[in-house]
């Protein structure tokens, strides 16, 4: 019940399917090699984007995932965020810790095809909602694994920050 309430909760402050509450800020394509399975879109809430918050994940934002390759399979997807998650987390012990959690999201992710659109809504004190075609999927808890995702794509590289924050770096 208390989960069912923290959801609606949630929801009543991030309506993830209506695109005119959301600003996009910037956007660039991950890449894995040759192939171009997503192009990623940071978005805020209309009339909430400071660069120093949104840096220090202080903000609540969006990241919109729009898949670009004909087909990736499950197993794809998964390793995919399997590896950015982990990636990011400081070390073995902490990726042992999370690994519960971390399955728990990687069981529900399905295989994509071209212009699938994904939501994923980051709340630095909720958590974050997968969001796949208007439904939600999976909410990520855990404050250790929802920063190392975020991190994970908006500090990936410096030409990946400064294309999704192009919309904030271009108003300073």
């Amino acid at each position: 019940m208390r989960c069912f309430l923290f959801i609606i909760l949630l929801f009543s402050q991030f309506s993830f399917g209506e695109n005119n509450q959301w600003v996009t800020l910037g956007q660039t394509t991950i890449d894995w090699g040759y192939i171009t399975p997503y192009r990623l879109e940071l978005q805020a809430p209309t009339g909430q984007h400071d660069l120093k918050d949104i840096r220090s994940g202080m903000q609540p934002v969006r990241f919109q995932l729009t898949w670009l390759s004909p087909k990736t399979t499950q197993e794809d997807v998964r390793a995919h965020f399997k590896s950015l998650i982990e990636n990011q987390l400081p070390s073995a012990e902490s990726k042992k810790f999370n690994q519960a959690i971390i399955e728990k999201l990687l069981k529900k992710l399905p295989s994509t095809q071209r212009h699938d659109v994904w939501h994923v809504v980051f709340s630095p004190d909720q958590g974050t909602l997968f969001v796949l075609e208007q439904h939600v999927i999976h909410m990520l808890i855990g404050a250790e694994v929802n920063r190392a995702l975020y991190q994970a794509w908006l500090f990936q590289n410096p030409v990946t920050t400064a294309k999704l924050l192009k919309r904030l770096n271009q108003a300073q």
